[in-house]
């Protein structure tokens, strides 16, 4: 074949397959891959497998009586089970030929708790790819319905509000970049871009109708996220992980990993990557029309 024949040959590059990965919680699954780390004034405690989680600085409010309290800040660690599907997708495309793209985190919540470990507020936060994967929600048994439970070292994440403590326990990590949530605060209540909710009529976890809603956390497509990905197997390193750490101490955002109508979804494009062979004969491709322009020149 010709070298300008062979320039006719389509690229083996482009976009492959989109692949979902709801996050696996909650009781009969094993150790929970969510964890609320609460950073109380008598210690740390640990919410998960409950059906919602708190994403919250310590000026996120909640209600009690008629009035609005402080709500200790937290931070929020899930693990996503990938192995499997990198397997399957070694297995069709061959390791090395695909990478991805369009990572995010898709995250359903309510604006109003009815469970007063969660506060609201508007505000942003960090999300951080790790690869400590070692970790799970301890449930050691010594809370009870609506408490926190206890902190297990070793076996929950650590509290870590800025990315130089969390450097001390994740393994390596790497900033995926910030998100917005645009709380509609309650009547009279002047926190977030809003004071005034026309659907607000009392604090309640509503998990359809105008009070809740979908927030896509878009994720930068940095190496490390994409090595962590592309280099899992069901057999090791089944895992990637995610720490979610709020820039603001008015951030309050409930979460729900269960009961509601969609759980946290890691989402991303898979797409091929060209074999160097096919590079080559792109410069090839590019010389040659090259070429020809200057002879047509003469």
């Amino acid at each position: 074949m010709g070298a300008l024949a062979a320039c006719a040959m389509p690229a083996l590059g482009g976009a492959l397959a989109t692949e979902s990965f709801p996050l696996q919680t909650g009781p009969g699954v094993g150790p929970a891959a969510l964890d609320e780390v609460v950073n109380t004034s008598t210690g740390l405690g640990t919410w998960g497998e409950r059906g919602a989680c708190g994403l919250q600085g310590n000026q996120s409010i909640y209600p009690s009586g008629s009035s609005y309290v402080t709500q200790p800040p937290s931070v929020v660690a899930m693990k996503f089970n990938i192995g499997s599907t990198i397997d399957t997708l070694n297995t069709t495309y061959g390791a090395g030929n695909w990478t991805i793209s369009n990572p995010k985190i898709t995250l359903q919540y309510t604006y109003y708790a009815n469970n007063s470990n969660f506060g609201a507020g508007a505000g942003t936060f960090e999300t951080y790819v790790i690869q400590n994967n070692s970790w799970y929600f301890s449930n050691n048994g010594t809370g009870g319905p609506g408490l926190f439970n206890g902190y297990t070292p070793g076996e929950d994440p650590i509290y870590a509000a800025d990315p130089g403590t969390l450097a001390t326990w994740s393994g390596g990590q790497a900033d995926l970049g910030s998100t917005t949530y645009k709380w509609l605060s309650p009547p009279g209540v002047s926190v977030g871009p809003s004071t005034v909710n026309p659907n607000y009529s009392s604090w309640s976890t509503d998990k359809t109708g105008v009070n809740q809603g979908l927030l896509t956390d878009t994720l930068a497509n940095d190496p490390l996220l994409v090595s962590d990905v592309t280099g899992a197997t069901a057999a090791a390193n089944a895992n990637v992980s995610f720490y979610m750490i709020p820039n603001d101490a008015t951030l309050g955002i409930c979460i729900f990993t269960g009961g509601g109508t969609s759980e946290p979804t890691l989402n991303f494009e898979v797409d091929g990557v060209p074999e160097p062979s096919s590079i080559a004969l792109a410069g090839l491709c590019a010389g040659a029309a090259l070429l020809r322009r200057r002879r047509a020149r003469c």
